[in-house]
């Protein structure tokens, strides 16, 4: 075997230099903080005395005496359905349009697909001029002479205004990868459903929407990982008020770690990790494509 290792080292030592780097930079900037910060999720930590070991208390602390946490995990939840519920579905309805033989299409792509290049925080800055006293909407709804608000400092309000800004910037990814997957399903397979009659809804059911199974589940996976770690455009446009009504996991973990709760807000990390890995789970156990 040492002997084996030695010789496929010898043969493919310039591939084993090039994936060196990368795997190098995972273990020292990924591995090493993740299994430090397990360590951490036991211990109490401020930053400046030697951790405290205290076993499972933040874990005990976190799940059953922490209504904060409980509020974000909340709101980011209903962040999660909200957008999810209705950001994949704009983008498979644009991608539906963008898929016809329609004039200027090239341009349509890349005016839904400009927002998601844009930085968050330049999105998130804008939507909080429109959602402003002063701002776009109201003067439209006042013109309209229908009641205005507060947008961001409304409690009823907050949360729906930041969804709405977030499916705004993000359905434009979910546009472009559904109109590549609607490209790459096979002409005759339409032609075929035509030839045995099936009208346009039929064709979209049991013919698009298999074609587009795997590229759904990808959405959704990659989506909701996303949203549940919602962070950026929350601390531009209400910092997580109006009284916690858009506080997110994320954002409560990073408010843990401004105390400095170093200990504590590695649990809140690892809870968010066993989330996410549990609906990632769930989503392929019954929504991935059967072998």
């Amino acid at each position: 075997m040492g002997r084996r290792l030695v010789r496929a080292v010898k043969k493919y030592y310039v591939a084993y230099l090039f994936i060196s780097v990368p795997v190098i930079g995972m273990v020292v900037f990924l591995f090493i903080p993740m299994i430090s910060s397990l360590a951490l999720s036991f211990c109490d930590w401020s930053g400046i005395q030697s951790p405290t070991f205290v076993g499972l208390a933040n874990y005990r602390k976190l799940l059953f005496d922490d209504p904060k946490l409980i509020q974000a995990f909340a709101n980011t939840t209903i962040f999660v359905i909200l957008g999810q519920g209705s950001g994949p579905i704009f983008g498979l309805i644009s991608a539906l349009a963008l898929n016809q033989k329609i004039r200027f299409r090239a341009g349509f792509r890349t005016i839904y697909f400009l927002p998601y290049m844009t930085s968050m925080v330049v999105v998130a800055t804008i939507w909080k001029m429109i959602y402003s006293q002063g701002g776009l909407l109201n003067a439209v709804l006042g013109g309209l002479g229908l009641p205005t608000t507060r947008w961001l400092t409304n409690p009823n309000t907050a949360l729906l205004a930041i969804i709405v800004a977030s499916v705004w910037q993000g359905f434009g990814f979910e546009t472009v990868i559904f109109l590549a997957a609607l490209q790459a399903i096979p002409r005759e397979f339409y032609e075929a459903a035509m030839i045995d009659g099936a009208n346009a809804w039929n064709r979209f059911w049991h013919v698009t929407l298999p074609g587009l199974r795997p590229i759904i589940l990808m959405v959704y996976i990659i989506g909701i990982i996303g949203s549940y770690q919602v962070f950026d455009q929350i601390y531009v446009m209400t910092g997580g008020g109006p009284l916690n009504t858009t506080q997110s996991i994320v954002g409560h973990l990073f408010s843990n770690f401004t105390y400095m709760k170093f200990g504590y807000a590695s649990a809140i990390a690892y809870i968010l990790f066993a989330i996410l890995a549990l609906f990632s789970y769930l989503q392929i156990r019954f929504f991935g494509r059967e072998e």
